[in-house]
């Protein structure tokens, strides 16, 4: 296109085009003011799609840099779960109820786990791969039959976040799907927990399951050492104690009627004779029921309060703070274990 140079300033020219247009172009020429010369439109063209080429990338690249932090920013542990059978395991699990991590595992869980990867995995298909392998190994079998699976939330904050299916009648389904198909039903009990109690359970190295069982058992006036709850036999013992499993129901009918429950406190069956414990006290559980179909048979002594320790003194600190009498029973187990080094290193 023909322009005639309007003004020389520097390296530039100002033009005015025949289609009378002002335009500044590089000076590629030796022109006058006054003179017509020829000028390329494409240019000015090219250089404006130059700039716009730029801004769109820039904006590329911070929209990728933003989609990537949220892409991988890693998940977030929303709550925590145990299955004790022994193999006994605790584990971690986000808010899309994936497994995370492991806590703890005894020595027959680490043996287990090296045959299979559960890291990433669906709640649903840990706990039906974890049951399975313990039935095929023979840790579940017709004298052990018991599966004991404890919940909680991380910490009061994530309670909101945790998994909707994580839920008493969910998790049997999970647990004895499976093997069902092979014959073999398993009995199974869940027991949901708060934050707070789960932290007193990982304080005392006991699963969160193993906890609450110790917890039902000293409101059933049942007498145990909360170390020994690491060993099956002693879950089995406590889970077919008659007074265990009535307070196992006693618990599942107070959640069941809407009525705010710890395995501190129970709520007594609206229904019952025995109006004695008609009023409790404690924090709200998570949603979800916290026992399996266990039958309880009719017990008139348990009604009757026999069976409770006949001294007064006798797990009445255990009766009022089930908390502070684990942290006192732990605590008289290693004071117990130090005065028997103290013994050793005497005679050697």
């Amino acid at each position: 296109m023909k322009a005639v140079v309007l003004e020389k300033s520097g390296s530039r020219y100002t033009v005015l085009g025949k289609n009378g247009t002002f335009r500044q172009v590089h000076r590629r020429l030796n022109a006058e003011v006054g003179e017509e010369i020829e000028i390329r439109t494409g240019i000015m063209g090219f250089s404006g799609l130059r700039v716009w080429a730029g801004v769109a990338a820039l904006f590329l690249l911070v929209l990728t840099s933003l989609l990537g932090w949220n892409l991988y920013q890693a998940p977030t542990a929303v709550a925590l779960l145990s299955v004790d059978i022994n193999p006994s395991l605790q584990f971690t699990i986000d808010a899309h109820g994936r497994l995370l991590k492991f806590q703890t595992q005894n020595e027959d869980a680490k043996r287990m786990l090296k045959q299979i990867d559960l890291t990433g995995k669906p709640i649903d298909v840990v706990l039906e791969e974890i049951v399975t392998q313990a039935y095929n190994q023979k840790f579940l079998n017709s004298e052990q039959h018991w599966i004991v699976v404890g919940y909680s939330p991380m910490t009061d904050k994530t309670s909101d976040q945790m998994p909707k299916e994580l839920n008493e009648n969910q998790i049997i389904t999970w647990v004895t799907g499976t093997i069902e198909k092979q014959g073999f039903t398993p009995q199974v009990v869940v027991f949901p927990l708060t934050s707070q109690e789960s932290e007193v359970a990982q304080k005392g190295d006991l699963t969160i399951g193993e906890y609450a069982l110790w917890q039902v058992a000293q409101k059933a006036g049942v007498v145990t050492q909360p170390e020994k709850l690491k060993d099956t036999s002693e879950r089995v013992r406590l889970l077919e104690d008659p007074q265990v499993q009535a307070q196992i129901q006693l618990k599942k009918m107070g959640i069941e009627s809407g009525l705010p429950w710890t395995p501190g406190t129970a709520k007594q069956d609206p229904g019952s004779k025995d109006q004695s414990n008609k009023e409790g006290t404690g924090k709200s559980m998570p949603d979800g029921l916290p026992s399996s179909p266990v039958e309880v048979p009719n017990n008139p002594a348990i009604e009757k309060g026999e069976g409770q320790p006949k001294d007064k003194n006798t797990g009445k600190d255990e009766r009022k703070d089930p908390n502070q009498a684990y942290t006192k029973g732990l605590g008289k187990a290693k004071n117990s274990a130090h005065k028997k080094n103290k013994v050793k290193e005497r005679k050697q």
